[in-house]
């Protein structure tokens, strides 16, 4: 008769298969498994773990050694101090893009009751991040992807949110709302070819519709850029994350459809992460 494992030697076991800088993610995906805390586990570390458990602690250890992203196993993200549900058919929220939340936040500060407007939103974090919030705002989100939408509306009855969400190409679904998003914000895909052959393997597991952003990666860009000021009501902003070397060229597409004040903005790594812009119209 096999001898039961203790929760401290699977977690050795599991470590030993995806090396000792992924000792975290070990032991995070065990306490998930148990469905325990990190505190619990570790000063429970001598009991026995059933058959079942290490079965699914196992075939977890194997997919995460095989470059399934960590999220996706976990089925969640946090962004901004909300926890999102996550699943293939999203991209995973990252700690940069909460970046352009707070700066989007910062614009809004004295627009009482602004209207905001997400596109390309995903698990639906910038939308459900910046309604929580600020409470006042009417949010709107959209995305070409029916199965990142039914994410995003889940994660938006979970967190108790109002975003009003639509499904379409770009600003296509918002026709009626001319002249009245006070911000319209944007992480769209940026990624470009050459470098979309280089991403490591767990990015490459995440939908590639919501990271190639052609050629040279500014195709969305160049039409939101385009397409936002007649959405925008005098005075309103334009908010992009963008990736570390696209600043000054998505800088000049915003110059370049009659956007003022264009700033390039850091992320806390020091790479440049956010541009905005904003529209003034001849009254």
């Amino acid at each position: 008769m096999q001898k039961k494992q203790t929760n401290k030697e699977v977690l050795q076991w599991a470590i030993a298969q995806l090396g000792a800088e992924k000792r975290m993610e070990a032991e995070v995906l065990l306490c998930h498994v148990l469905n325990t805390s990190r505190a619990l586990l570790l000063a429970h570390d001598t009991d026995t773990i059933s058959d079942v458990n290490e079965e699914a602690y196992r075939t977890l250890i194997a997919r995460r050694k095989a470059g399934e992203p960590f999220q996706y196993l976990l089925g969640t993200a946090s962004f901004m101090g909300l926890d999102f549900t996550v699943t293939p058919d999203v991209l995973i929220p990252r700690f940069d893009t909460e970046r352009l939340v707070e700066k989007s936040l910062e614009l809004l500060e004295t627009v009482k009751q602004p209207v905001v407007l997400d596109i390309c939103t995903g698990s639906g974090a910038i939308a459900i991040a910046i309604s929580h919030y600020r409470k006042d705002a009417d949010v709107y989100a959209g995305d070409i992807s029916e199965a990142a939408l039914c994410v995003a509306q889940q994660n938006n009855r979970q967190l108790n949110t109002s975003v009003s969400f639509r499904q379409g190409d770009l600003t296509e679904p918002f026709a009626d709302l001319k002249n009245k998003v006070h911000l319209l914000a944007s992480n769209p895909p940026y990624i470009t070819t050459a470098e979309m052959q280089e991403l490591p393997v767990d990015v490459q597991q995440e939908p590639h519709l919501a990271l190639w952003g052609g050629d040279d990666g500014l195709d969305f860009y160049r039409v939101l850029a385009a397409e936002a000021p007649a959405l925008l009501v005098d005075g309103g902003y334009l908010v992009f994350e963008i990736g570390w070397l696209q600043g000054e060229a998505v800088r000049q597409l915003l110059i370049e459809q009659g956007f003022h004040d264009v700033a390039i903005l850091q992320d806390w790594n020091g790479n440049d992460r956010v541009v905005t812009g904003r529209i003034c119209k001849d009254n």
